[in-house]
């Protein structure tokens, strides 16, 4: 998370906008604090076999995107920029997006807007988790080409038959710190998308703590070991796609070190690749070995291959997109995977 301001600054809002005054001076009214949350993005019909039975190769592109999309007043991008991003995904028609940060009930709101963002373009969408009394939920949102359960969301079942949300156990940051991560419900989203009838992608949406002192350090390593033992316990059978953003950059940062071995350890651990690392020229693959470029990046793309499975993944394309400049406070990252039946 990067807002541009506190996110103190958005429970004080929120408290003060109870009179229409407080709302008309913050703008706050497009977001709704309430009692129980809501999953509000909705979702289009699941369509098993949407893509062809029989293919045995194709390609498809993955982009994370952290859409800065708090309410402008605590630091969020303008409703124009909003709009012009989706247009620009619109046009631009990639095969499955990862969101982070969609914190806004109006942008939740174009987002929607089949006018702004086309069926064509993104026949599956979504749903999420928006936050309690006090809370901005998880933010995180995925579009996509090829079929995944968004209808059904249960955050229970472990049997990824849904499209399946799980909140990170630690987090650190209150209303007393600079980036309060507890007022947000950070954690990972996984759906296992149909890239043909034949061949199923677990594909992963994550936001970790944003903070840089030693207890965000320390939260962030709890993240991870989380997310390291659902991959394990959930998909250990799976090809598997991680994207987010993870707040953890292990080159000219505060505790870049530690933050390298958090990597590290979590790759070892799940036996995921970075795809930085298929971008190093020499032979040595180590993520610190990475371009200073990616490793001083917050959003990281991740895979998996499992060498008993029928289908191979192979990254042919990795890069920042520029077409999206100060749209929002990060550009998106976006990998083409090329992938073959053995």
């Amino acid at each position: 998370m990067t807002a541009k301001l506190p996110l103190k600054f958005a429970l004080s809002a929120a408290l003060l906008c109870s009179s229409q005054l407080s709302y008309a001076a913050c703008s706050i009214s497009g977001y709704e604090f309430t009692p129980t949350g809501t999953k509000d993005s909705r979702g289009l019909d699941y369509q098993t076999g949407a893509a062809p039975a029989d293919a045995n190769s194709g390609s498809f592109d993955v982009v994370v995107y952290n859409i800065d999309g708090f309410p402008k007043c605590i630091g969020g991008n303008s409703n124009t920029d909003f709009k012009n991003l989706l247009t620009e995904l619109d046009n631009s028609n990639f095969n499955i997006v990862l969101m982070q940060e969609m914190f806004s009930k109006t942008k939740h709101g174009y987002l929607r807007d089949e006018s702004r963002l086309s069926v064509s373009s993104y026949p599956y969408r979504s749903k999420n988790w928006r936050g309690g009394t006090t809370s901005y939920g998880d933010g995180l949102i995925r579009l996509s080409d090829f079929p995944f359960n968004m209808n059904n969301r249960d955050d229970n079942d472990y049997t990824l038959a849904s499209h399946e949300f799980e909140q990170f156990d630690s987090c650190h940051g209150d209303l007393t710190d600079s980036n309060p991560d507890c007022l947000t419900e950070k954690g990972f989203t996984v759906a296992i998308h149909e890239i043909t009838e034949n061949f199923s992608v677990h594909i992963y949406n994550t936001h970790m703590d944003a903070g840089r002192d030693d207890d965000d350090v320390k939260a962030r390593r709890k993240q991870f070991e989380q997310l390291a033992d659902f991959i394990n316990n959930h998909s250990s059978h799976a090809t598997v796609i991680l994207g987010g953003d993870f707040n953890t950059k292990w080159s000219d940062y505060p505790h870049a070190d530690e933050q390298l071995e958090i990597w590290q350890t979590f790759l070892a651990t799940t036996g995921m690749t970075l795809a930085c690392q298929d971008m190093i020229t020499g032979s040595d693959k180590a993520i610190s070995n990475c371009d200073g470029h990616f490793s001083s990046s917050t959003d990281q793309i991740g895979y998996i291959n499992r060498q008993n499975n029928p289908y191979t993944l192979t990254l042919t394309e990795y890069g920042e997109l520029s077409n999206f400049t100060e749209l929002s406070d990060h550009e998106p990252i976006r990998a083409r995977f090329s992938w073959v039946k053995n």
